[in-house]
């Protein structure tokens, strides 16, 4: 499943990307623009989906949020295949789910998907299944 959604900055293919609620509403409001995910921001640290092209800031670009996906960037050295994957400490890049971590380190973010394939960090090559957590 695809979305369109405005970006609040410049995003790559395949980064993991959240809603953006800054503190200041997005001109096209709250729910329509995205930014990358990264836990060490509060406002944008909960994964909906995965860029499924490069998105310039202020453009429109496709998000996928549900089904099998093969470009995710996932942090390769931190995951488990088989394993539900959310944003990690590396802004944009999907990590293993653990309940016993701190959030920003994997654990009390919104599982957005299951590890399928992996292929090397910062690449947007791996394989997961988007489990659509936002129910978009």
């Amino acid at each position: 499943k695809f979305l369109s959604f405005f970006a609040s900055e410049a995003i790559s293919k395949g980064d993991l990307v959240a809603f953006d609620f800054s503190a200041t509403e997005p001109t096209n409001g709250y729910g329509n623009h995205i930014l990358i995910c990264d836990t060490g921001d509060a406002l944008n640290a909960h994964g909906i989906g995965v860029a499924a092209e490069a998105i310039a800031s202020g453009d429109v670009g496709l998000v996928q949020v549900a089904g099998m996906c093969d470009f995710a960037k996932v942090d390769v050295s931190e995951s488990v295949i088989g394993r539900l994957l959310c944003g990690g400490a590396a802004a944009g890049l999907l990590d293993n789910f653990e309940t016993d971590q701190d959030f920003g380190a994997g654990g009390d973010a919104l599982p957005v998907a299951i590890s399928v394939t992996e292929y090397s960090d910062d690449t947007a090559a791996s394989v997961v299944f988007l489990l659509n957590p936002a129910n978009l």
